[in-house]
């Protein structure tokens, strides 16, 4: 069954999102590795590679459902911070923006009477549990440690063996 004009529209700008998601990651990592905290550079580098999986499983359910998902050009990502913190409140308010479009796309699949990509779609709901919980640890955590480059270090040390 073909999706409703109103789900593949929402999923399309889902789609926008989760790529969005991935450049601004990529440029988080950009930042992190300049500023030479490779555990963070590292974390990040793997959230863009998450992130454009998160997009690629739109486009693949959007073409399961016999629709044709539209591929969105991508904005140049910012890749310059005032600070650690400010860099990871970021990423927590994208993470958050992430969460409340996923909710969107839930709500017009339930209103349009799809389960089917109701189902779908409780995967990502799971999913945003766990990215908002490490993005807001870890802005607590660098709030926590305030301006102490060694608390900085050992964090960053620690986020890059979470990544491995």
């Amino acid at each position: 069954m073909a999706l409703k004009k109103e789900v593949l529209d929402v999923l399309n700008r889902q789609i926008e999102k989760e790529f969005d998601a991935s450049v601004t990651y990529l440029g988080m990592y950009v930042y992190f590795e300049k500023e030479l905290f490779k555990g963070f550079a590292d974390w990040f580098k793997k959230q863009t590679s998450e992130e454009r999986t998160h997009a690629q499983k739109f486009i693949e359910y959007i073409l399961d459902r016999g629709e044709v998902p539209t591929i969105p050009a991508t904005k140049s990502p910012r890749n310059s911070f005032k600070s650690v913190l400010e860099a990871m409140k970021a990423a927590l308010a994208h993470e958050q923006a992430n969460t409340a479009g996923i909710y969107e796309c839930l709500k017009v699949a339930q209103q349009a009477s799809d389960p089917a990509t109701a189902e779908m779609l409780q995967w990502f709901v799971k999913e945003q549990v766990e990215e908002e919980k490490w993005a807001g640890e870890y802005v607590e955590m660098v709030e926590k440690i305030a301006s102490s480059i060694g608390g900085l270090w050992m964090f960053d040390h620690r986020v890059g063996k979470k990544g491995e």
